[in-house]
């Protein structure tokens, strides 16, 4: 029997089990207001990429954020639609996402000293110490909130976090997360009272009382993964930061390209008025 996009999607639903409900839940939501009315009923052999880019455009009238969501759930669906054998093609790919114009925040090496410091004084307290390390972790890994939340005691290998499920891993690749020293201390340290590293999926509370006494209102638990990809640009390539952050397509990590230019071109300064200081002694164009 042939299948509507609306069965296609029950069966995605059905597909993550895996997922906690409150994810569930939102992606059921994107669906049901955005993409139920337009292609819900459509054959899913029918579906063509131009019914679905227009779909897409639509949806970005009202909101470009929420088009790009509900464009991934399109993909994950049809990706599971070949899966499954029911289509060859994924009519949802080659769509060109929104792009996304919210500036990206970087914590300051002062900021960070910050940070840790505060975190350092909070983990005295038994209460708050387990949501301090996480968020340590979040800054010496970059690694994405859930990802560190679903990381389990049988996923750490030597000084690896190997993942097997995770964001990205319709790739079929697993996430490997390279851990420090400290970083390996910090999860040794933690209680094995569950499968799971964390016994938190959200150190909410410990991070409102950081952002408010730091004075740092319009940081995000995100961002720490953007400033960890800001501090890694000073050591590493585009291509390496990328392989860290686990991104599987390099159209991500572009993003963060104007960082590597903005840190070339004041490297550059540096050498240059290291060089002027130095024509300047006794140098034959001053004579």
């Amino acid at each position: 029997m042939a299948k509507t996009v609306n069965d296609l999607f029950n069966l995605y639903t059905k597909d993550l089990t895996r997922r906690n409900a409150k994810t569930i839940k939102q992606i059921t939501k994107l669906y049901e207001f955005n993409l139920q009315g337009p292609l819900g009923d459509k054959l899913i052999t029918e579906i063509v990429r131009g019914e679905i880019a227009e779909t897409h455009f639509n949806i970005s009238d009202r909101s470009k954020a929420t088009a790009n969501k509900c464009l991934g759930i399109l993909k994950a669906m049809f990706n599971l639609a070949i899966t499954l054998s029911f289509i060859e093609n994924n009519p949802a790919t080659h769509i060109p996402k929104n792009r996304d114009n919210k500036r990206k925040r970087y914590l300051t090496n002062e900021e960070l000293i910050k940070v840790t410091q505060l975190l350092d004084q909070l983990a005295v307290n038994p209460l708050r110490t387990e949501s301090c390390n996480f968020i340590w972790l979040l800054i010496l890994t970059g690694c994405r909130k859930g990802e560190l939340s679903k990381a389990k005691w049988t996923d750490l290998h030597d000084n690896m976090l190997i993942l097997k499920e995770h964001k990205t891993d319709k790739s079929g690749e697993d996430r490997i997360i390279h851990l420090t020293t400290r970083a390996l201390n910090i999860i040794n340290s933690l209680d094995k009272t569950s499968e799971y590293l964390f016994n938190i999926n959200n150190p909410r509370r410990v991070w409102e009382r950081v952002r408010s006494d730091l004075k740092l209102e319009n940081l995000t638990l995100h961002d720490l993964r953007h400033s960890f990809a800001s501090f890694a640009l000073d050591k590493l390539n585009l291509s390496q930061v990328g392989n860290l952050l686990g991104h599987q397509d390099q159209a991500t990590t572009q993003r963060y390209a104007h960082i590597h230019q903005d840190k070339a071109i004041a490297a550059a300064n540096q050498v240059g008025e290291h060089l002027e200081t130095l024509l300047s002694k006794d140098s034959l164009y001053q004579k």
